[in-house]
């Protein structure tokens, strides 16, 4: 089932709120508390997986988003959990996922 751009601009928006709220927790919890960091990589990763699914002509729309990288985040948080760098996921939870929300709330109407 094709859920379409909007459905999955949607789903961005809601995992990115809810990441927002576990960040203002603060770095040290997320290092400390395990369920923090969790919940942070899993919205992360959900993050990649909507954005992997909208169309090419959505994505050439916003070209200053990194849309290869979004959807390569994921691939590392899903599938090589060994070699996740926590830093980073943290630079994409306070950095990258809030100037993706910047960026697509510029463009929607």
């Amino acid at each position: 089932m094709n859920r379409g751009d909007k459905k999955r601009i949607e789903d961005i928006l809601e995992f990115a709120t809810k990441l927002e709220r576990y960040v203002a927790k603060g770095y040290e919890e997320f290092q400390a508390e395990e369920g923090s960091g969790l919940a942070i990589e899993r919205l992360i990763e959900l993050v990649g997986e909507a954005s992997s699914h909208l169309s090419e002509e959505y994505k050439t729309s916003l070209p200053t988003v990194a849309w290869k990288e979004i959807a390569g985040m994921r691939v590392v948080l899903a599938h090589a959990y060994h070699r996740i760098d926590f830093e980073i996921v943290w630079t994409a939870a306070t950095v990258s996922v809030p100037y993706l929300v910047t960026q697509i709330n510029l463009w929607e109407p």
